[in-house]
């Protein structure tokens, strides 16, 4: 069954608690699991696991260069790989796979995890924090700073103009603060090239072509924002989840060992990032309407994370859930290029903190959430036993 919901506004859906959220979804993936929407210059919204598995695996018929978010986000040009389509989006994609492979990630394990001993250091003594702003915001920054190969207080400008980006994806004054960042990172590595992820985008050949600066910049707005802004968000939904669900917290604070597996059924039942964007490159007959080229379509993440028919019970969190095929991390040609790195960021955030900081208390009534491309959590007071710094 399809039906047209004029008032549909994805940004208003998602900004709600995730109760309700949840509950809001499933009523209407039930009830009309594809429907069209006026908001945003007009779009289709799809709601269903399998629908949204089957469009996300077309690239033929439901293009990505037509813009990952709806409304489109305000830079000049696509953002690739993921704004790309085969075969050029696996000329940008396949030489970047090595910098996020497994073992580039275990390479990085170390140091990610005095990163947040160090984070944490500055802040357990006192028994209070916002674990947003002390750890799960600046985490990912000092993370990307590795593989970018930038220093920590280049990174901090690039936190900023993320946030307002991911708030306001149209955001002119940030989006030309981040482009004379990236122009300058440019410069910089075109006129001395290191062993950085930066020169190696300038090394591409697209079509047998170099890469354009236009595209470089494009490449690395893509993967900067990305790691930033999921990461974080990510790990701090979990965290206020935990706190909130002290059994399932102290579950995995007796036994570390679960928490990778934990974290996939947490990333299930949050999915931080809700929904992304398609074009349809040729009328097409999908569930009964008729999709014409150039419609923009809306992949409902969150409410396909949540389809009974392929999650039984999926409002209740089981922590050893199998198989867990979400799609938090996107699926198809366009899953997410960092899939390793973010695993490895949140595994450690999560063992590090349930170590160090086991009975930490979100103080929900100060929690500051946004809703913009990702569900966001800007401010996460906690208040918890202090312990003593590492040693």
């Amino acid at each position: 069954m399809t039906a047209t919901n004029d008032q549909f506004d994805h940004y208003q859906v998602f900004d709600q608690e995730q109760g309700p959220l949840i509950e809001n979804l499933a009523e209407i993936r039930s009830s009309c699991p594809v429907q069209h929407s006026d908001a945003h210059g007009g779009f289709w919204a799809i709601f269903g696991y399998e629908n949204v598995g089957q469009i996300a695996r077309d690239p033929s018929a439901f293009s990505s260069m037509g813009g990952a978010t709806i409304p489109s986000h305000g830079f000049p040009m696509p953002l690739p790989p993921i704004e790309s389509d085969p075969p050029r989006h696996k000329m940008y994609r396949g030489p970047m796979l090595p910098i996020f492979s497994p073992p580039a990630v275990e390479k990085l394990t170390d140091s990610m995890r005095e990163m947040v001993t160090r984070l944490i250091d500055g802040f357990c003594t006192r028994g209070e924090a916002d674990l947003a702003g002390e750890l799960t915001i600046p985490f990912p920054g000092m993370t990307i700073g590795l593989i970018m190969g930038v220093p920590n207080d280049e990174i901090e400008q690039l936190k900023g103009w993320t946030r307002e980006l991911m708030l306001d994806i149209s955001n002119a004054p940030a989006i030309g603060e981040a482009l004379a960042f990236f122009t300058d990172l440019y410069e910089r590595r075109k006129a001395e090239p290191k062993d950085d992820f930066p020169s190696l985008v300038i090394g591409l050949e697209i079509d047998g072509e170099p890469i354009s600066p236009e595209e470089c910049l494009a490449v690395y707005a893509m993967v900067t924002f990305a790691g930033l802004e999921t990461t974080a968000n990510s790990s701090s939904h979990i965290f206020d989840l935990l706190s909130q669900r002290t059994d399932l917290r102290d579950e995995l604070v007796a036994d570390p060992t679960k928490i990778p597996t934990a974290l996939e059924e947490l990333l299930r039942y949050t999915s931080p990032l809700p929904a992304s964007a398609r074009t349809v490159s040729e009328d097409i007959d999908f569930m009964g309407e008729p999709l014409q080229a150039g419609d923009r379509v809306l992949l409902n993440w969150i409410s396909a994370n949540h389809d009974p028919a392929e999650f039984e019970s999926p409002s209740e969190i089981k922590l050893d859930r199998f198989p867990n095929r979400h799609y938090v991390f996107g699926v198809g040609s366009h899953r997410c290029l960092g899939v390793h790195l973010a695993r490895a960021q949140l595994r450690i955030l999560v063992e590090e903190v349930l170590r160090r900081i086991p009975d930490y208390e979100v103080q929900s009534n100060e929690v500051e959430r946004y809703i913009g491309v990702t569900r966001g959590i800007g401010r996460l007071p906690i208040k918890f036993t202090p312990t003593a710094a590492s040693a």
